[in-house]
């Protein structure tokens, strides 16, 4: 889904491929926010919400892992289940420029 993304992000293709490989198995929504998500800007580290019902934590660490073993680079993972999103976790989401990539 990484190569069909209407809407621009800034991310080498290295970090594409390293970013699918590292969420292909996620059982979920996912999406990329922060700086990564204004093409004008410069830098910054790549950040992913997922939605899942999958244990967080794990799950966070699973990925972070996967991406750091192929780019030797971090990736910030935030996971939320979409069907138990606390009243602070919906201010958070509500203050990001979200662009799904799977």
């Amino acid at each position: 889904m990484l190569n069909e993304i209407k809407k621009p992000i800034r991310l080498y293709p290295d970090e594409k491929k390293a970013l699918f490989d590292a969420i292909k198995d996620v059982d979920g929504e996912v999406y990329i926010f922060g700086s990564r998500t204004y093409p004008d800007k410069k830098g910054g580290d790549i950040d992913i919400l997922i939605y899942s019902k999958q244990n967080p934590l794990k799950l966070s660490q699973e990925i972070s892992i996967k991406f750091f073993n192929e780019l030797d680079s971090k990736l910030d993972v935030v996971v939320f289940d979409k069907s138990n999103i606390t009243k602070e976790q919906k201010a958070f989401i509500k203050t990001l420029n979200l662009i799904r990539i799977k």
